[in-house]
């Protein structure tokens, strides 16, 4: 019984101590790898490109801040719409029945979907798995949208509320398998 109870304090430590470090690494601030500021008017039945870093992995996180005056549905999709030079112009590779196509018969590529209308929206989004990003703006209304947005890329050493999370469970476990071991060490030097 003795050993068991070794055993398991010394388990309990061990989660007490990587619950702490999770933590500590949770606070650490991240790094701003890219961004994108505008703003403009979306026409009825038009999209804009709001951000499009490429692809994005389970260590970065985009961060949406948008404020809209009228309607517009805001996707993040998981896919990557770049840049081209077309007939002496940059356009994206990408229109408007790519983004109807997708939307009807790819809804596993939207990651997430929220209309916004007249107010302010803000969104974090971090990735279980290396993936393409692009956040887009759609305006399926009958009137043109103002749309003002700060969109990031943040690089990040851990993603910051599931660390947290684990941390705050194992800590507690660590705490309850901890205290037989610790009750017995104490026990041991008061009888020195």
């Amino acid at each position: 019984m003795k050993r068991w109870v070794n055993v398991l304090g010394r388990v309990g430590t061990t989660l007490i101590a990587i619950s702490l470090a999770l933590l500590l690494v949770s606070f650490i601030p991240s790094t701003q790898i890219s961004s994108s500021k505008g703003s403009g008017g979306v026409q009825p039945g038009q999209f804009m490109v709001v951000f499009s870093p490429g692809t994005i992995t389970p260590q970065e996180e985009v961060q949406t801040a948008i404020t809209v005056n009228g309607t517009l549905n805001i996707y993040l999709l998981a896919v990557n719409i770049q840049f081209q030079f077309i007939n002496g112009n940059f356009s994206y590779n990408f229109n408007l029945t790519d983004l109807q196509e997708l939307l009807e018969e790819h809804p596993e590529q939207i990651k997430w979907q929220h209309e916004v209308e007249n107010s302010h929206y803000e969104r974090n989004y971090n990735p279980t798995k290396v993936m393409n990003a692009t956040v887009v703006a759609y305006n399926q209304g009958s009137e043109t949208a103002q749309i003002e947005y700060d969109v990031a890329l943040e690089s990040i050493l851990a993603p910051g509320d599931k660390v947290r999370t684990i941390a705050f469970v194992a800590a507690p476990i660590g705490v309850i398998m901890a205290v037989p071991w610790l009750l017995d060490l104490w026990k041991q030097r008061k009888k020195k």
